[in-house]
This record gives structure tokens, C-alpha cells and sequence, in this order.
């Protein structure tokens, strides 16, 4: 195992032709806890071998510290990252996968199969695009391997579990754990949120925060908006570090019978951290929800007023007014994210209408709910010339949704929900010298369906 059953070389996926090569190998690094292998026709100047060295001795132990230990199938007690011009077809100024995690590699192999399994834990990583992109960003490469390594992580207790984390948990929580892992607060997601980024115009305006469509319009910015809303879930949870890595470690392993794998189950266990205050939030999931979702997107807005804040409890009546002034002396904007204190969302739409899970952003003449229309977890804030933010705090998928798969023998999780999920990868694609990262690939029942062909504008 380990070794494509034949000789010194590990299994990969040719994600053109949806099958495994077997990828000739050496090993540069073997630590302790990670060995760091390089295509062996791959030539490249990064220090691959400082690469191991950091990833062993200081990434790898701040992320099992916040999402519990790896998995170990093929019992060697370490993981493995494959660095190589990953197979994606991608050519000159086009996306490509800068890095993903084949869950193929949690289950035995099969010989018969045309994607094939190392048995083992195993990360990819590209060695030419995204090597390339550490001039422009010089921690590209190692915040894409820790965004990774919260996948590899993750996988194992969903699928002991049998359940499937909703995709903006997964990928937000990913998003995190490159900044636990030293590589943050990151600007461009930050920038893409609040729209000031020029590939993220209007920034969230608008956007689903929860129901992932992959449009080509909307993607990046859903991945910003579920890293700012995660980073301000985990700053939220505790006063110090063991407090914070504890509430992201309870989300991925569980905490009185319950993993955060979908919105409701999320607000469940941050009612179990250490700086949760009741009589701030209540104890009902979906009002938890809804008053960090105001204050964040609220504060990212530049508003500081939340003692006349709208809430519609059931669809079709008149929102009642709540007096959020203890939420915000307990949760206010962490230092991290001051970013948006100073570079706030810039909206350059008018919205008319309101998805689940988004909020709509007014200069002035914000809209006041209208009961004939509302909807349960309707919300509205609003401040100096009416300037303000109407929302829709809701799942898509219901807060007291558990989202599962049913286990077939041999094969990947087969899911019940129509929602994607997203496993892996990361495109990256040129620009105005920037790149900014995306999870692009998502594996389903052993195979792989790329989202390559998005542009990122």
C-alpha cells in the first residue's frame, strides 16, 4: 500500500479523464507526522524539505489541536502530501487545482476500479501554478495545505458519523484553519466580502451564505462570506486560544451526541462553548443565528446601533423589536476582522428581492418588512439617514436539519440531499496579479465533478 502496489509511487487522480495514475515518487521529507513526497519528473525551486519541516513541527500540531487527530489507514501514524503538477488540464492564465483531498483514500483499494486508493492519509498539492502564485502571495502554498489538511480532518467523522457537514460549514471552517494555522487574517477574502476586491464587486450583497450554487458570480464571495462568518464564530466562542480550538474541535468531533454538520447543529454546539451567554442569544438555535448573523453583517456595514432590531418569528406577521445592546457588548467585531471596520461592504446594487441566507445592503431608504410578505427570520437593521441591512437568517435545509448519507460497503458516501458538497480543491486563476483560492472539485461516489470551467472575472 502506499506504493500503486507495484513500485515507488502513489495513486492520483487525472481529474481530465475522472480515473487514477499512478504518479512516480521521491520522498524529501519524513518526519514525525508528515512525509512530503515530489513528483519525481517535477522540477521546482521551493523548499520543499523547509516545507515538511514547518508543516510537521508547527501547522500539523495547531490543526489536530482544533480538529482532533488524522486517521491513520495505513497504521504509519503520519500523512502524506504528494507535491505535483496536478492533472487538471489547466493551461497558460487558466484556473487550476492548486491542491485537494481525495476522500477515495480512506477506504481499501480496489484493483478493479478505475480510481484506485493509497489507503492511506494523503494530501495534493500543485508544484508548478501554485508555486508560482507564492510571489504574488508567499504563504499560497502552505495556507492551501492547512485549508486541506481540515478536510483530511474532517472526513473520517462524517463518515463514522454518516453524515455530510453542509458545504458552507466545510468550506468556512477550512477557510479558518489557515488562519489557526498562522496564514491570516487574509485580506483578499476580507476585501471580496465587503465588495472591494474587483473580482468581488458589490461584495455580499445579496449573497447566500448557505445555499452554494457554484455561479460563476457568486462563488468567491460565498467562500469570503463563510470565512467571515466562521472567523467570527470561533473569535466569538471563547477569550483565549484553548476556549476557540476547543468549540472548532467539539464542531467537527461532536459534543453531547452532536456534530456541527448542519446550521442548527452549528448553534448547538456553540451553545456548549465557553463564552456563550444565554441571556444574550436565548437557547433557541434559530435566534442564535439570527442575532450573530445581524451583528456581523450588521458591524461589517459600519453599524453600531442594534437596540431597535426587526425579527419576523413565524412567516406572515409583524417582526418584533429586539434590543441586541448585550450581544453586542459580548460579541463585538474581533481584532482580527477589523479589516471590515475600515473597508466596510460597498454596495453598488439596489436588491428587490432576498434569498435565504443573505443579507441586502442600503446606503439609505433601507425597506421595512411588509407582514403580508414576511417570512420567518426576516431581519432589519437600520441606522443614521436610514441606512441600513434586511436579511434573511434562515437555512435553506431548516435548523434542526441532520443532513446524512447512507454507507455503501467499498464505496464513497452516496448523499440524500441535492446540496453539492465539497471535499477538495482549490482553483486559482490569474488576474491583476492576485489569485484567489477556491474549492473547485467535489467528490461523489468515487468520482469527480469539476467546476474548472467557472470564470473568476
Amino acid at each position: 500500500m502506499g506504493n500503486c502496489n507495484t513500485g515507488n509511487g502513489l495513486w492520483a487522480r487525472d481529474l481530465t479523464t475522472q480515473s487514477s495514475v499512478c504518479v512516480p515518487v521521491q520522498l524529501l521529507y519524513d518526519g514525525t507526522n508528515v512525509q512530503v513526497y515530489k513528483e519525481l519528473s517535477l522540477s521546482t525551486n521551493y523548499n520543499l524539505v523547509n516545507f515538511g519541516e514547518v508543516f510537521d513541527t508547527n501547522i500539523y500540531g495547531k490543526l489536530i489541536s482544533t480538529f482532533g487527530t488524522p486517521s491513520d489507514r495505513d497504521g504509519d501514524g503520519k500523512i502524506k502530501i504528494l507535491v505535483m503538477d496536478i492533472k487538471d488540464g489547466a493551461t497558460a492564465n487558466s484556473a487550476y487545482v492548486a491542491g485537494y483531498y481525495d476522500p477515495v483514500n480512506y477506504f481499501a483499494d480496489n484493483f478493479l476500479s478505475r480510481i484506485r486508493s493509497n489507503y492511506a492519509e494523503v494530501l495534493y498539492l500543485d508544484g508548478k501554478e501554485l508555486i508560482t502564485s507564492n510571489n504574488s502571495d508567499p504563504n499560497a502554498f502552505t495556507s492551501t495545505a492547512a485549508h486541506e489538511f481540515q478536510h483530511l480532518l474532517r472526513f473520517p467523522r462524517m463518515y463514522e458519523a454518516n453524515q455530510t457537514d453542509e458545504l458552507w460549514i466545510n468550506e468556512g471552517t477550512s477557510e479558518v484553519a489557515s488562519d489557526i494555522a498562522g496564514f491570516g487574517p487574509q485580506t483578499s477574502r476580507l476585501d471580496c466580502y465587503a465588495g472591494r476586491e474587483s473580482r468581488c464587486l458589490d461584495g455580499i450583497n445579496g449573497v447566500s451564505l448557505m445555499d452554494w450554487n457554484n455561479s460563476s458570480n457568486e462563488v468567491l464571495k460565498q467562500y469570503a462570506f463563510a470565512y467571515v462568518f466562521l472567523k467570527y464564530l470561533y473569535e466569538s466562542s471563547g477569550t483565549t486560544e484553548e476556549q476557540k480550538q476547543n468549540f472548532f474541535r467539539n464542531s467537527v468531533l461532536g459534543v453531547n451526541g452532536i456534530r456541527a454538520n448542519s446550521t442548527g447543529s452549528l448553534m448547538s454546539v456553540f451553545q456548549t462553548s465557553s463564552n456563550f451567554q444565554s441571556t444574550a442569544l436565548t437557547t433557541q438555535n434559530s435566534d442564535i443565528f439570527f442575532r450573530m448573523y445581524a451583528l456581523i453583517t450588521g458591524y461589517s456595514f459600519g453599524l453600531t446601533n442594534f437596540t431597535a432590531v426587526h425579527q419576523v418569528n413565524s412567516s406572515g406577521v409583524t417582526p418584533d423589536i429586539l434590543d441586541l445592546t448585550d450581544a453586542v457588548h459580548y460579541y463585538p467585531l474581533p481584532t482580527s476582522l477589523n479589516r471590515l471596520t475600515t473597508n466596510p461592504v460597498l454596495p453598488t446594487t439596489i436588491k428587490t428581492t432576498i434569498k435565504q441566507g443573505s443579507t441586502n445592503f442600503y446606503t439609505t431608504n433601507t425597506p421595512a418588512i411588509d407582514n403580508s410578505t414576511s417570512r420567518k427570520n426576516f431581519g432589519r437593521v437600520a441606522g443614521i439617514n436610514n441606512k441600513g441591512i434586511f436579511f434573511w437568517a434562515d437555512s435553506p435545509t431548516g435548523f434542526n436539519a441532520s443532513i446524512r448519507n447512507r454507507k455503501e460497503s467499498g464505496e464513497i458516501l452516496t448523499p440524500v440531499q441535492t446540496k453539492p458538497r465539497s471535499l477538495k480543491s482549490v482553483i486559482g486563476t490569474e488576474g491583476d496579479g492576485n489569485r484567489f483560492p477556491i474549492c473547485g472539485f467535489e467528490f461523489t461516489n468515487g468520482l469527480v465533478h469539476t467546476y474548472e470551467s467557472i470564470p473568476v472575472e
